[in-house]
């Protein structure tokens, strides 16, 4: 997925901010990336152009905000990278726990945006092979069950 160029979604209501992230994507040289201003269209979006990635800043997120998110990770099945300006302990957590690949808090600068994509990336892809691993195993197993 590093080797081609990704369709990226970014999602952030404050629109320096998504300004900030869109121009750093671009000069790490992705030409295919989408802004969305609202978290509330998210879905529908992001069922409408199935980006291969989805960069998502929440400046303060509320607890409603993080589940709104933490629910549309575990759907989409695709890499996120996550920035938010402040965290806890629970969020990171739930974060994790959602399938959120890179959880960067306070950390939101132009030249780190690739690094944290590719990482983000990498990470999902290492979590997929892990599962598909252990679907696998799951099935071997239960075919030597009925063999036995």
């Amino acid at each position: 997925m590093l080797g081609r160029d990704l369709s990226i979604l970014i999602i952030d209501e404050n629109r320096l901010r998504a300004a900030i992230i869109e121009e750093g994507l671009r000069e790490a040289g992705h030409d295919t990336v989408e802004v969305l201003h609202s978290v509330n269209e998210a879905a529908r979006r992001i069922v409408d152009s199935s980006p291969d990635v989805v960069v998502i800043d929440l400046e303060n997120p509320a607890r409603d905000q993080l589940e709104h998110v933490f629910s549309l990770s575990r759907a989409l099945q695709k890499p996120i990278a996550m920035f938010v300006d402040k965290s806890d302990a629970d969020a990171i957590g739930a974060a994790i726990e959602a399938g959120v690949s890179a959880y960067v808090v306070d950390g939101l600068r132009k030249d780190r945006v690739k690094s944290i994509l590719d990482m983000a990336v990498l990470r999902f892809n290492a979590y997929a092979r892990l599962r598909q691993e252990l679907a696998e195993a799951k099935t071997a197993l239960e075919d030597r069950k009925i063999i036995d």
